[in-house]
């Protein structure tokens, strides 16, 4: 799922003026005159961004194509400069500077430290059709490993944040940005990142499992309840029979103090299995990354891990907690 998140104007005024006016009437050659005119006169450029959501698998041939797509749209225009950068930052705040696309091409694939992101950035100078003088654009384009930045972010967050949290502070994994002059060839380096989107490899995005993580936090307390009903029924059931006979008085203390220690000891055990039941709905990972070099690979492998780990954890704490119920509720019937 992507998102068109905003247009920006990086000075003061009303930029948006001439699509106002182009929309009444005014052909696009016009909007194309009044947007050089504007970019003339102020030196302002506009910026446009869009994130991605979906949880991409990105390997360096997927990276090399995004960068093919983009220098392809270059020989569409009249293009008189243009400046490509890649920086990798990894985790513990590292970060690898390349000055061209040619020279990433060298990375060190031995690396141990894995990617959190990697940024793509054009700058290009370009005269559109029926313009003078040539305008300036910046695309910069931000891959992120949610694998990697969610392990940074846990290890580095509290011990009381849970994971649906850290999860959310991932963001988006695929982020673009363009400042451009003219709005119609910003759409097009877009558009661009769209096709390339929709061709990498991906894992589906569980709705169901989103909405149950905003949820979470009311297991344990749902849990417990439940588990304490189940042990109040039960005791009710045979309460009668138990306060019943000659010594009514010691066996209702009897029962009262089994009910009162018993009631306690179940719903501490509740709570337990229903934290783990939590804390693996938190903690259940999303497959996306950025892997280049062994350091990703380790902890891509990690994190499959951790996946099949998680559905282990639900399934043994539903299972515990619903065994936990069966036998208090025999032992009570027992007495």
């Amino acid at each position: 799922m992507s998102e068109l998140v905003e247009h920006t104007d990086s000075g003061k005024g009303d930029p948006q003026a001439a699509l106002v006016h182009a929309g009444n009437g005014q052909t696009p050659d016009m909007l194309k005159m009044y947007q050089d005119i504007y970019h003339q006169l102020t030196g302002r450029t506009e910026q446009i961004r869009k994130r991605y959501s979906e949880n991409l698998l990105i390997e360096f041939t997927e990276i090399e194509q995004l960068n093919y797509k983009i220098c392809q749209l270059f020989a569409v225009h009249n293009l008189v400069a243009s400046n490509i950068s890649v920086a990798v930052f990894y985790i513990k705040d590292r970060k690898e500077q390349f000055n061209s696309f040619e020279g990433f091409k060298t990375y060190n694939a031995n690396s141990a430290s894995p990617t959190v992101s990697l940024v793509l950035r054009y700058n290009f100078s370009i005269i559109p059709a029926n313009a003078k003088r040539p305008q300036e654009y910046v695309v910069n384009i931000r891959l992120t490993s949610k694998v990697a930045l969610f392990k940074q972010i846990k290890d580095e967050a509290p011990p009381f944040i849970n994971g649906s949290l850290l999860n959310f502070l991932t963001g988006p994994v695929v982020e673009v940005t363009v400042d451009y002059a003219d709005y119609v060839i910003a759409r097009g380096f877009l558009e661009a990142v769209d096709e390339w989107v929709a061709g990498c490899k991906a894992t589906s995005s569980s709705t169901f499992l989103r909405q149950i993580q905003k949820y979470s936090h009311f297991i344990p307390e749902f849990l417990q309840i439940s588990t304490a009903g189940v042990f109040g029924y039960c005791a009710y059931l045979v309460a009668p029979g138990i306060v019943s006979g000659a010594d009514e008085a010691g066996n209702l203390a009897k029962f009262v103090i089994f009910f009162m220690v018993g009631l306690f000891i179940i719903i501490r055990l509740a709570w337990i299995f229903a934290k783990i039941c939590e804390k693996a709905i938190d903690n259940f990972p999303e497959l996306s990354y950025v892997k280049l070099n062994r350091g990703d690979e380790k902890i891509v492998d990690e994190a499959k891990k951790s996946k099949k780990y998680a559905w282990v954890r639900l399934v043994v704490g539903f299972v515990l907690t619903i065994a936990i119920n069966c036998i208090s509720s025999y032992v009570v019937r027992l007495i």
